[in-house]
């Protein structure tokens, strides 16, 4: 057992039914806290949660994530919850099948995909592609020119993601700052610090984790927008939890 579940034991029990005001993420801009829905969780569901994402945290490869999730772990767990409202249906990782949760990276692929983009909008953002297929990170910037890298969409109603941070693997990054827009309404544009560089293994990363966990929940509208400070090609890639029906989650 990593990191995530040694650090979160205090966590492993029974969750009931309740409206709380949450003020470990920001779900609502403007407000120190949000009053969200959440579901129950059995203690089996939160330890099963636990070990799945102690297993996504790469801890040995990937020191500086592992401790992000470990710290986040009470916000992922509230995300699950507020999916879970939704789709009635436990969380079961690998074991779980039709509409059971899971909870998985943010690909690539998944900006402008169906839990992002139900409404099968024609803009996709920077990784739509000519066609709409969505396969890489890999983009080009020009300096001092806005991008939106998650175009306005609204997310399906049995998923949600939670932005956590961000990664840029190229020996330059090229992106500065971020902005969220959540409802329309948006938050103040935080740095990307990519030049203090974190330990990954036996290399270093260009590393960013964001000053609060950004928590999208069912049907909820986004937008990303992000700022280039040097022109060229960037590998940005956004670490993200993407949570949804076990259904859903496909190739």
């Amino acid at each position: 057992m990593g990191i995530v579940y040694q650090g979160n034991k205090g966590l492993i029990k029974s969750f009931v039914e309740e409206t709380v005001k949450y003020k470990n993420a920001l779900i609502e801009p403007g407000k120190t806290e949000a009053e969200v829905k959440l579901a129950p969780l059995s203690s089996g569901e939160v330890e099963r949660i636990l070990l799945k994402l102690d297993m996504l945290a790469m801890e040995k490869a990937c020191p500086p994530v592992a401790i992000m999730i470990a710290e986040e772990a009470e916000s992922i767990l509230t995300l699950i919850r507020m999916v879970k409202v939704e789709s009635k249906a436990e969380f079961a990782g690998i074991l779980g099948a039709g509409s059971n949760l899971d909870i998985a990276w943010l690909r690539a692929r998944d900006v402008g995909g169906a839990l992002l983009n139900p409404a099968a909008t024609a803009n996709k953002g920077l990784y739509g592609g000519t066609s709409g297929g969505v396969y890489t990170w890999l983009q080009s910037f020009t300096a001092n020119t806005s991008d939106d890298l998650i175009p306005d969409q609204i997310m399906a109603e049995e998923a949600g993601v939670i932005h956590l941070g961000a990664i840029d693997p190229v020996e330059v990054p090229k992106l500065n700052a971020i902005l969220f827009t959540l409802a329309g309404i948006p938050t103040p544009a935080q740095s990307l610090p990519f030049n203090i560089r974190q330990s990954f293994g036996s290399e270093t990363l260009p590393f960013v984790r964001f000053e609060k966990p950004i928590i999208v929940g069912p049907e909820k509208r986004q937008r990303i927008d992000v700022m280039p400070n040097i022109t060229g090609d960037s590998k940005f890639q956004l670490m993200s939890l993407l949570v949804a029906k076990a259904e859903d989650l496909t190739l």
